[in-house]
């Protein structure tokens, strides 16, 4: 990459997260695209070199979270052991939702989603990718005799997700961490609900 395109993608990198605190700060309806340049203190014809408006700016917030929510695909994917795999998974996803930027910015996007199909879309592209990861390490763990063959899988991973972002969500918006004692019921619901082995 040249110093030109490496000077590009860093004010690329400067307006999405401007249009983050914004969104976060006023909610993504609320905001103006004027708003986000004043933040990432550029013109607006700058701006529009970058982005041809909010809702692109969305769908690259969109790319992004897809590619820090493949990481825990990668991590599952590759992991030898399915019940390990996901207990990881639990705590680094509770860790993820709970962060209080990403937990006022899903409240918005969610909101946003009924309104906009385009926005709906997006996300919901990144959140079938990880229902799909998920429902492949509980058939390995299945496969494996270590997880339960009566799991009805595609709901199971369903309420996997709600109660995860359940917690996070609440815990985010507070602006605290997931409190020790729900974090192990939480892994402790979630093993029984899959594990082979326990009652």
């Amino acid at each position: 990459m040249n110093e030109r395109q490496k000077a590009k993608e860093e004010r690329r990198h400067v307006i999405v997260n401007a249009a983050i605190e914004c969104f976060v700060r006023n909610g993504i309806h609320q905001t103006g695209i004027r708003d986000i340049a004043e933040q990432a203190s550029v013109s607006l014809g700058n701006l529009y070199n970058h982005f041809s408006g909010k809702d692109d700016l969305i769908a690259e917030i969109a790319k992004l979270d897809g590619e820090y929510l493949e990481q825990f695909a990668t991590a599952l994917d590759t992991s030898e052991a399915p019940l390990i795999a996901m207990r990881k998974f639990v705590d680094d996803y509770l860790d993820y939702v709970s962060q209080t930027e990403n937990a006022f910015l899903t409240i918005d996007i969610i909101a946003e989603t009924l309104r906009n199909p385009v926005v709906a879309e997006q996300f919901e592209k990144n959140r079938n990718r990880l229902i799909g990861i998920l429902s492949a390490t509980i058939e390995r763990g299945i496969s494996e005799g270590v997880m339960r063959k009566e799991i009805n899988i595609a709901e199971t991973v369903k309420l996997l997700l709600d109660v995860i972002e359940g917690l996070g969500l609440r815990s985010g918006l507070a602006q605290i961490k997931p409190p020790k004692g729900a974090r192990r019921s939480v892994q402790e619901m979630i093993l029984r609900m899959l594990s082979s082995s326990l009652p």
